[in-house]
């Protein structure tokens, strides 16, 4: 069976020899039919000849079409408008053949004839955007004479050299939407995670890693890439990635390297261009931008640069994408003081030039500082933002701006003299602390992360980046203060416990309270069942494109699911059960029912996922007449203010009498679209999804 399936995706990959036949025809066709039309000249027998032919390669083509579909390398949620397109294409072919047939009136036939070449053209648009990527028809380097070589002291090799070779050479095969033997190389993490065979790379031995071995085989190997009937690699091009993989260095190669290899700098700056002085952005990129609300200053009278500040306060998507029009030519981006957050930062690993940055006063955490690896900044502003001593230590280490200014953040004045001895950067935090107020302590955190436990579990507190802090908790469901238990060591527990913490320190302020339910499961569970349709896909396409099906069995696994946001590993995405426009609906039979008291779902909202927590949450118990009788509900208010979430979990807990109960059934209800509230406007064309992570009696 397996081979046969095998036989018939082979026969699928003839579809795009055979597709051009239909369209040759039903072209050809259609210039025969204005002829007769507007030169009097009988054709129809031609006319009919070609409609048969143009609906029997159709069919042909829509068959071949499917059986290509089937390759795991294509996900349906991108095919699904090439392939409803296709097939709205056969039925309007097979129209015109019945409609000729029938000597219909010639404007009938005309009419359906020119919707048939416009499903054809639609149809056609967005196989060419599977196969060639959404842009394949973009006009913006249609004006670029040259690439643009990157100012001296911020060449990255990857972004510049090497991710322009995978664009052009490879990235038609291994991208988000066709993944050729799982392998991605549209972003510098998946092709570092390599494909179904693990890494392109050799740690013990760099010239024998997977890449250079496939680009240097024969050509007749069909392990040879690029595949002989593409677009091969220059000599160049060889060398080029010979050098970055045998360095070692994946990310770090700058224009240091090309001073001190003569060779190398002659190549690299041969494909670049040899031109180091930017290309003046397109004047309606610019009117656009002044049109959005931007303030546009040009750094020099000659270099093309440019410095930008948004003086609005909301930042949209469509602000966004223009400003990467002119990501070659900005040197300075000002977006404080508005509503930039970790979503909106990953166009920041986009601009090659950028030296100043400033995100202060907005709502970016530490996800936004992992996206700048790839700048060299002379200045980054992060005051008044909610960005951590561990973010900022760990964008120390990988890549220090020079100059850093960090005022008003949760970084106490321990944590601020231990960032300064980290790295070169001068780190500015305001005022003297000889002058400034007391300082709020950060809330304690704890190691373990897991909360679900069978027999016992030992709590660890994270050690305080402050000195001699005292983590004081209760397991009473009681506020924490100076009276409460001081935290010595591992806390042992047996039962299900409310956890409450708070730091304190003579001279500061108190830290907000940390709480955390920590859960024993009873494991009383002899049988379960999920009500829904689990086999509907989940996709996203923003930096990673992935397919999430639910899983039941993650309901029941005793581990909470894991952060899942834009950028997120498909793997985090399957800790999850989704289910979408639809309520979820779970059936539970359970042993010594009489001993629980509480039920706990556990849910995600991620409004970037189409994930809201749901409207309401129902428990019911099966009766002896087996009829269900609802025992508790929960109603769960919406986001009312705007606060940016990017992935929230929640604990719903609802208490039970289970008494007389042996068979329980869940319901989380669905909003089925998003709630009437400014904070879910953007998100109201979307499926609203529902994704829970685990199921607690206890």
């Amino acid at each position: 069976m397996e081979y046969s399936l095998e036989i018939l995706k082979y026969i699928g990959k003839f579809h795009p020899l055979v597709l051009h036949l239909p369209i040759g025809s039903l072209l050809m066709t259609f210039l025969l039919l204005l002829v007769s039309k507007y030169q009097k000249v009988s054709l129809e027998r031609a006319i009919r000849i070609g409609v048969d032919f143009s609906f029997a390669g159709a069919l042909i083509s829509s068959i071949m079409g499917y059986l290509l579909s089937l390759d795991e390398a294509y996900d349906f949620s991108t095919l699904k408008f090439h392939f409803w397109g296709g097939i709205a294409t056969l039925i309007l072919s097979l129209s015109l053949c019945i409609l000729h047939r029938m000597k219909a009136k010639g404007n009938l036939f005309f009419s359906t004839y020119v919707l048939t070449l416009l499903a054809l053209s639609i149809t056609g648009h967005k196989g060419g955007q599977i196969t060639h990527g959404e842009d394949y028809l973009s006009t913006e380097d249609l004006f670029e004479e040259t690439k643009v070589v990157m100012q001296k002291d911020s060449i990255n090799y990857y972004n510049e050299v090497v991710n322009v070779i995978f664009e052009d050479k490879c990235i038609s095969c291994h991208n988000a939407n066709k993944s050729k033997s799982e392998l991605r190389l549209d972003r510098y993490d998946l092709v570092m995670k390599g494909g179904e065979r693990g890494s392109m790379f050799d740690s013990q031995n760099t010239e024998k890693g997977r890449l250079l071995t496939y680009i240097h085989l024969p050509m007749e190997d069909k392990m040879h890439m690029p595949p002989k009937n593409k677009a091969q690699l220059t000599e160049q091009e060889q060398w080029l990635l010979s050098y970055w993989v045998t360095s070692g260095e994946y990310m770090q190669l700058g224009y240091s390297n090309l001073l001190e290899d003569k060779n190398l700098k002659s190549n690299v700056l041969s494909f670049l261009g040899a031109d180091e002085k930017a290309k003046p952005a397109k004047k309606s990129d610019l009117s656009k931008l002044l049109a959005f609300g931007f303030r546009l200053q040009p750094n020099a009278l000659d270099d093309n640069l440019l410095r930008i500040k948004f003086m609005k306060s909301r930042l949209t998507d469509n602000h966004l994408e223009t400003l990467l029009k002119v990501k070659n030519q900005l040197i300075e981006l000002d977006v404080s003081h508005t509503n930039f957050n970790d979503d909106m930062a990953s166009i920041l690993d986009d601009f090659p030039r950028l030296k100043v940055l400033r995100m202060d006063q907005t709502k970016i955490t530490d996800d936004a500082l992992k996206l700048l690896n790839n700048t060299s900044l002379d200045v980054l502003n992060l005051c008044n933002t909610k960005v951590t001593h561990q973010g900022v230590q760990n964008l120390l280490k990988s890549n220090a701006p020079k100059n850093l200014y960090a005022w008003n953040t949760p970084i106490d004045r321990d944590q601020q003299i231990q960032l300064a001895s980290i790295a070169p950067s001068l780190i500015h935090f305001g005022t003297s602390d000889l002058f400034s107020e007391k300082l709020n302590l950060s809330a304690p955190e704890i190691q373990n992360t897991n909360t679900i436990f069978s027999d016992s579990i030992a709590l660890v507190f994270v050690e305080p980046q402050v000195k001699n802090i005292d983590i004081r908790y209760t397991l009473d469901e009681s506020e924490p203060d100076q009276n409460a238990t001081l935290y010595k060591g591992p806390i042992a527990l047996t039962q299900s416990t409310l956890i409450k913490a708070k730091s304190l320190k003579q001279g500061w302020l108190d830290s907000p309270v940390f709480e955390r339910m920590i859960f024993k499961n009873r494991n009383n569970i002899v049988d379960y069942e999920v009500n829904n349709d689990l086999d509907k896909s989940y996709s996203i396409s923003h930096h990673v494109n992935f397919t999430f099906k639910g899983n039941q069995s993650v309901l029941f696994d005793g581990k909470k699911g894991k952060r899942v946001y834009r950028g997120t590993s498909i793997e985090d995405a399957k800790t999850w059960l989704g289910v979408v426009e639809e309520d979820l609906e779970i059936e539970v039979k359970l042993k010594e029912a009489e001993k629980i008291s509480h039920v706990t779902l556990s849910m995600l909202e991620n409004l970037d996922m189409s994930s809201v927590y749901p409207k309401k949450i129902e428990v019911y118990g099966k009766s002896p007449k087996g009829k269900y009788r609802l025992l508790e509900s929960m109603g769960i208010d919406v986001q009312s203010e705007l606060d940016e979430r990017i992935s929230y979990f929640k604990d719903f807990t609802l208490p039970v009498d289970l008494k007389g109960y042996d068979e329980i059934k869940i319901r989380a209800i669905n909003h089925m679209s998003f709630p009437d509230s400014p904070v879910y406007k953007k998100f109201r064309k979307r499926k609203v999804w529902l994704f829970a992570d685990e199921l607690i009696f206890w």
